[in-house]
């Protein structure tokens, strides 16, 4: 005879199943529900060289959300330079919506970012920030998320009253002692530490980046081979302009200011196997001390400067005549006509029987090229053949049939335009009869 016993014991075991689930779900709704993006501050340098916090800058997917740090505090003007780099936000600017946001937190109507405070040639949108508080970017595209994964940098370059914003992080780290060899902490950043010249870039070269991470200009100076490159330009971040080749032993780099330098090798595998073990060196003088060299050496792949390879086509300098392998000639028998070319042994003997003409392929291509304009000839004919016979006569009818209707809906219009003339003349008739008299 079963006791009620068991009944205690299995609403135990269903208490931990059931607190499972429970935590099961609460992950579930923590995990669920979006972390809100944390907002970074920036700021700008006053007159001594000290942050001055103005702006913080949330970005997420659709939006980004620009408020000040002193809500009393107003902005003669705030400028958002769109990053022309980014070529998915240039072709999707005019699906962007500004918005303004008051002192008592109430939002305005959004505007379109490419309105009357835009300029379209320069590509920058510039208002004053007096009363508001806080400026939103609104993405109103469907397809694509312009601000995803972004840094404010990639998008926009903002300016406050004519200068330019810094993250309080970047400001925090280059202000840092600098302490020359050590780690991080070097005058010059560079984002290469060698090149490595292979199939892969051959065609298109390699480009690194040089930024000046000091507070102060410094004078660089660049030294590269002069054998082997078929190209070494150095142009500057900013101002998007080549510096010149004769000042490439010094020249200034300003504070917070980069170069990036394009390398592209020789195809030549003569040249390449020279190039191979050289280095690019970036020197920081302090007048007429080199205080700081770096050095990035040059590495070719073992497959580019193997004997008897043949440069890639398409790549050899200019003025330099193609070159072409070397044709092999083997020398003939005693005897034979044409010394110095190859002449296939002939499978028969000579027996005196005339040998019989062999067509050349030409012949057989120039004969399919006169079949194949004959049987065009031919096509031509059949359809002009067939517009005379069957098209013409059936065009004749249809004009004909035209011509009836036309004389036909002339006589309708005629005989109704006669019959209103004399509806017309009964009415006047009948108005202007005199009443009889009284």
């Amino acid at each position: 005879m079963q006791t009620g016993t068991s009944y205690p014991s299995s609403k135990l075991m269903c208490k931990p199943r059931i607190v499972s689930l429970l935590w099961v779900l609460v992950l579930s709704c923590v995990l669920g529900v979006p972390l809100p993006a944390s907002a970074e501050t920036y700021g700008v340098k006053d007159d001594k060289g000290a942050f001055v916090p103005k702006v913080t800058i949330n970005i997420e997917n659709k939006e980004i959300l620009i408020k000040k740090t002193n809500p009393n505090e107003e902005f003669a003007s705030i400028s958002l330079a769109v990053n022309q780099k980014n070529r998915p936000l240039v072709n999707n600017l005019t699906l962007l919506n500004v918005q303004w946001t008051n002192r008592q937190n109430q939002a305005g109507k959004p505007l379109p970012f490419t309105g009357p405070r835009y300029n379209h040639e320069k590509k920058v949108f510039k208002d004053n920030m007096g009363k508001s508080v806080a400026l939103k970017i609104i993405d109103k595209s469907t397809a694509k998320d312009l601000f995803t994964t972004k840094e404010i940098s990639d998008l926009f370059a903002i300016q406050i009253d004519g200068k330019p914003l810094i993250s309080s992080e970047s400001f925090q780290e280059r202000e840092r002692t600098i302490r020359l060899g050590r780690g991080r902490d070097l005058s010059l950043e560079v984002d290469k530490t060698s090149i490595i010249v292979n199939a892969e870039n051959l065609k298109t070269g390699e480009m690194f980046d040089v930024y000046n991470r000091t507070g102060r200009t410094q004078m660089i100076g660049l030294g590269y081979p002069k054998e082997g490159l078929n190209l070494f330009q150095v142009v500057r971040k900013i101002e998007q302009k080549n510096v010149p080749r004769d000042s490439f032993e010094r020249f200034p780099l300003d504070a917070d200011e980069g170069v990036f330098i394009a390398v592209i090798a020789d195809p030549d595998p003569a040249k390449l196997a020279s190039l191979d073990g050289k280095e690019i060196t970036i020197t920081v003088w302090e007048g007429n001390k080199a205080q700081q060299t770096i050095r990035i050496p040059i590495k070719v792949a073992p497959e580019l400067h193997e004997p008897g390879r043949e440069p890639i086509r398409g790549l050899e300098p200019p003025g330099q005549p193609e070159r072409r392998p070397a044709r092999a000639t083997v020398q003939s028998e005693p005897g034979t006509e044409g010394e110095g070319e190859v002449t296939p042994p002939s499978s028969r003997r000579s027996t005196g029987e005339p040998k019989k003409p062999s067509a050349s392929p030409s012949a057989f291509g120039g004969l399919w090229v006169w079949i194949f304009q004959f049987f065009n000839l031919v096509l031509l004919a059949a359809l002009a053949g067939y517009a005379i016979f069957f098209l013409l006569p059936k065009i004749q009818v249809l004009e004909d049939r035209l011509a009836k209707n036309e004389m036909f809906l002339h006589g309708s219009r005629e005989a109704i335009r006669e019959e209103l003339e004399e509806i017309k003349a009964e009415i006047l008739g009948q108005c202007r009869k005199v009443p009889p008299p009284e």
